[in-house]
């Protein structure tokens, strides 16, 4: 697997892992629900959302993807599928770390 592929992969599975843990963040409510109850058991997107410990991984990841995909671009061309969908995963990225900070 090259490291396009892989950088690709964790970008996708990090930005789906922050957009859940943006919906699951806890609410202003006093009586939470019972599904809320039982999906911050089970999901640990949550928790870290909340510690603001996912936020600090979406905004560095999305600067080393940015990095990498820029300078990549930059010395092959915009003719590389990858490195176009890793600059957009790691704007993505890095969009969803500034939600997570500033709720």
């Amino acid at each position: 697997m090259s490291l396009n592929k892989f950088l690709l992969y964790y970008l996708i599975f990090l930005n789906a892992f922050s957009f859940l843990g943006l919906m699951l963040r806890k609410k202003s409510g006093k009586n939470p629900s019972l599904n809320e109850k039982k999906i911050y058991r089970i999901c640990p997107c949550k928790k870290m959302a909340e510690s603001g410990s996912l936020s600090l991984i979406c905004m560095y990841s999305a600067m080393g993807g940015f990095l990498y995909s820029t300078s990549s671009i930059s010395l092959v061309g915009f003719g590389e599928l990858y490195f176009n969908l890793i600059l957009a995963f790691s704007l993505l990225c890095a969009i969803l770390g500034w939600k997570l900070k500033l709720e």
